[in-house]
């Protein structure tokens, strides 16, 4: 695999973020995160690259990246203010 495992790595936590405010119970997470990444390994190398930049871009444009990230809104025992 060609595609640096950082942005892969990056790319899953997102994925599993978006799972996550679909309602995807915590205990299911892992598992999310790991089917996540089985498509981004599986996938061959030339869809790869097609579905890692719709990844990017469409994440990014639907602010996903706010699920990879601490809130700032939410107080020190984690429930929100």
């Amino acid at each position: 695999m060609e595609n640096d495992i950082l942005t892969l790595a990056a790319l899953v936590a997102a994925y599993v973020g978006v799972a996550k405010g679909f309602g995807i119970a915590e205990k299911w997470t892992h598992l999310v995160a790991l089917v996540f990444a089985t498509v981004f390994v599986v996938v061959p190398e030339t869809a790869q690259a097609a579905v890692i930049k719709i990844s990017v871009i469409g994440l990014t444009a639907s602010g996903a990246y706010q699920y990879v990230k601490k809130r700032s809104d939410e107080g020190n025992d984690g429930k929100r203010i």
